[in-house]
């Protein structure tokens, strides 16, 4: 064995010993080695410590050099600096827990990010590679320049070398791409396995713009490389420059402050939620730093809706926000609509295509060819006039006005995100609301992962990423739902206190403008009722016969609050429809130029439950790659006719959000409950948190599948499967409540990976967007990817 694999592996022995000895001094552990080695700590902190220091000094004069490792001996002074810490007795007894928690936390993350996530650091160890820089005017070339060290043209590039000769341990890349992100090489080699011809393919590279540890490649190749040509593709007009290859560079060590932060980051929330030092306790106890949590969390979600709006919008190199908010177009909403309007009309003014009304049936999509000229596509044809399915609640209160002021038209994508931003806080508010009201008593660590879940799962970033006017509806959609349940839960309808008329009416006026925003919502405004009449029934029991008052006189001020603004609100959109279609109730969705002819295509079962498989349960697949699953495009059932796919990305929510299948344990949970109203209660989730989301999941059978539907009801069935989860939870024991706090703890993290997941299949950071933002995000993937 070489020095260099000795001291290596000597500096993993000196690490794991004084971590051990720091688990010794802060742990609770019988184990007989952690007892042996706090028994001869002042031994193991002296020996340590005197081994790390010639190390240090053998690394120091490259006596002892480790590949691409330096100054490792470091570390290990700080890991025994920790354990003479952890052991000297000067940490105050009431932080000793969670101080010894923390540098056991910190310890466990930096072995992981210097021996495991820089595992290739190590790869030349053995020292048999000499560093060797291919000549590449003595290679045989293939549309290679070697004197501007760039293609010559598109297609194949060969860079070829015979009769090497040399051990192959690593390669390095020094290439650019002036057109893409990255430069992706494959890599033919003949070793002495295989020296009669190439093995084809036997590795690959790729390079990314800006990020020096993805020129580096480990090979594991045998014996001397004989032959070895490596290969790129390039599109036309794109060129690479080549400027070096090298063999057996170290890949160097690189400490990722990104990386390290979230693995402690990730550490520390897995600590709180799981200590009954910190959050494992009842949410009333630890109110204050759940909701402070919560918010912080929801600040989270709201940077990143930021950070997907402005992945688009970097794709425009003169991007500002000045020209941002001085736009002189935009899309059905934003422009057309609000032209309409002030022209005072309820039809879209751009002009007719008289083709389009020669057609036999304009609404189907193969008569609109070519010759028929253009037409606005997912408008309404109807009568010989355009009209916009999309709701008008957007436009009447932010575009409309906006314009008037300003003479320009309100972006999309702000308006996506700022409704977004907005239906967030109030699905905080919402939600904390709700577990204050019913369920104090639960362990604070359960409310805030399931309050994780939701908001991770909300569907409302993917709004952010391709922010249309499908998208400006689903959003103002998702505003008006959460403020709506917001003011109508703290409206105290449902539960104890006195009922404020002012937030019931308040939660009215957002439900109904969520229909004038998406009709879908309507479902929720009728499951409300049901929720209005837990208020009536409340408010009808505090009538006194004595007051001299009659039962009507006195419940009118409250029916008034609960249902005037639905009336009032809902004649708009009946009277906008009425305008349009000659029918209160018609909303002109079979009208739509789009791709399919709504007006002819019947129902099939087989589509509707397509929808459902795919919403909640589409599997994920798994990949080498970053974030290691894939949300792909519906593959359950063959269609075995047309369903249209907007998008990709499906992924069911049972993956995002476990805590749904507590369902299951629905009937358990009427029983346990005690509440003299469960069966008003019952009824109540099943309407708006089961029926009312498979109702918008049915409804779609006709339109196909689209990611984004998902923000129209996730949420909602979230809702309602934590409130049974609570419920199960408060009436088991003890040790029963410690596992299913572990396993909600557990759903968190898969929540994470997984909407993550889906988020990362719909971006496709590799292919869309600017090349400096494909980049950044392969540049953030590779941190994990530590083994390419």
């Amino acid at each position: 064995m070489s020095l260099s694999i000795a001291a290596f592996f000597l500096n993993i022995a000196l690490y794991t010993a004084a971590s051990a000895l720091v688990f010794a001094n802060t742990g609770k552990s019988e184990s007989r080695v952690l007892s042996f080695l706090k028994n001869r700590s002042r031994f193991v902190l002296a020996g340590g410590t005197v081994l790390s220091l010639i190390l240090l000094v053998l690394d120091i004069t490259g006596t002892a050099g480790m590949s691409g490792y330096r100054f490792l001996a470091f570390v290990d002074l700080a890991a025994f600096a920790a354990a003479w810490f952890t052991g000297s007795g000067k940490i105050p007894a009431k932080y000793s827990s969670h101080a010894g928690t923390a540098v056991r936390i910190i310890l466990v993350s930096l072995a992981l990010e210097i021996f495991v996530f820089n595992i290739n650091s190590a790869h030349l160890l053995s020292g048999k590679y000499s560093k060797v820089v291919f000549d590449l005017h003595a290679a045989e070339l293939q549309n290679f320049d070697p004197v501007t060290m760039t293609n010559e043209g598109s297609g194949q590039t060969v860079i070829e070398y015979k009769n090497v000769n040399i051990p192959v341990g690593t390669l390095t890349f020094n290439a650019f791409s002036d057109k893409k992100s990255r430069v992706s090489f494959s890599v033919d080699m003949s070793d002495d396995t295989h020296s009669g011809s190439y093995r084809w393919g036997a590795a690959k590279a790729e390079v990314i713009n800006g990020n020096r540890r993805s020129r580096t490649v480990p090979c594991n190749f045998s014996g001397n490389v004989h032959d070895i040509r490596f290969v790129f593709s390039t599109d036309e007009n794109e060129k690479v420059t080549v400027s070096s290859i090298t063999a057996n560079e170290p890949v160097r060590f690189r400490f990722s402050v990104i990386r390290f932060a979230l693995m402690l980051l990730s550490a520390f929330i897995v600590y709180s939620l799981t200590s009954e030092k910190v959050l494992f306790r009842p949410y009333a106890e630890v109110q204050k730093i759940t909701d402070i949590s919560a918010l912080a969390f929801t600040a989270v979600i709201i940077l990143l809706g930021l950070f997907i709006a402005n992945m688009g919008r970097y794709t425009d190199e003169n991007h500002s926000m000045a020209k941002d908010f001085a736009l002189e177009g935009g899309n059905q909403i934003t422009q057309e609509l609000v032209d309409s309007f002030e022209h005072g009309r309820v039809d879209i003014m751009t002009d007719m295509n008289p083709k389009l009304l020669e057609l036999g049936n304009p609404y189907d999509w193969s008569q609109r060819t070519d010759e028929v000229g253009s037409y606005p596509w997912d408008h309404l044809l109807f009568n010989g006039k355009y009209y916009s399915y999309y709701g008008i609640a957007p436009v009447l209160l932010v575009f409309l006005p906006y314009h008037l002021l300003t003479g320009y038209y309100f972006p999309s994508v702000w308006a996506v995100f700022f409704f977004g931003m907005f239906g967030t806080l109030f699905l905080t508010k919402f939600y904390l609301c709700l577990a204050d009201k019913f369920f104090r008593n639960i362990s604070a660590s359960l409310v805030l992962s399931g309050f994780f879940i939701m908001q991770l799962s909300s569907g409302i970033l993917i709004c952010n990423i391709s922010p249309l006017f499908y998208e400006i509806a689903q959003s103002a959609g998702f505003l008006c739902t959460a403020a709506g349940a917001y003011f109508l839960i703290s409206s105290n309808v449902l539960g104890e206190g006195k009922i404020n008329k002012f937030r019931l009416a308040v939660s009215g006026i957002w439900l109904s403008l969520g229909v004038l925003s998406r009709p879908t919502i309507a479902v929720y405004c009728l499951a409300a009722m049901l929720l209005v009449y837990a208020g009536a029934k409340k408010q009808n029991a505090l009538y006194d016969k004595k007051s001299g008052k009659s039962r009507v006189v006195f419940l009118l001020p409250y029916l008034a609050a609960a249902l005037v603004p639905y009336i009032v609100i809902g004649s708009v959109q009946a009277w906008y429809n009425a305008a349009r279609f000659g029918n209160p109730l018609d909303f002109g969705i079979q009208y739509s130029l789009t791709i399919n002819d709504f007006t002819r295509s019947e129902y099939h079962t087989h589509f509707a439950v397509i929808g459902f498989l795919a919403f909640l349960f589409q599997m994920p697949v798994f990949t080498e790659y970053f974030p290691f699953f894939k949300a792909e495009s519906i593959h359950l059932f063959d269609a075995q006719g047309y369903y249209f796919i907007a998008t990709g990305a499906a992924l069911g929510l049972i993956w995002k959000a476990l805590p749904v299948a507590a369902y299951s344990a629905s009937f358990k949970a009427y029983r346990l409950t005690e509440n003299r109203n469960r069966t008003l209660y019952s009824l109540i989730i099943l309407s708006v948190c089961i029926i009312c989301p498979f109702a918008v999941i049915f409804s779609i059978w006709e339109s196909g599948f689209a990611a984004r539907y998902c923000v129209d009801f996730i949420w909602q069935m979230i809702t309602g499967a934590l409130v049974i989860c609570f419920i199960v939870y408060s009436h088991c024991a003890s040790n029963t409540k410690v596992h299913l706090n572990r396993l909600m703890t557990a759903s968190l993290a898969l929540s994470v990976v997984m909407n993550l997941t889906q988020i990362w299949s719909y971006v496709k950071p590799e292919e869309g967007f600017s090349t400096e933002w494909q980049a950044n995000m392969l540049s953030f993937a590779r941190l994990f990817e530590f083994w390419r």
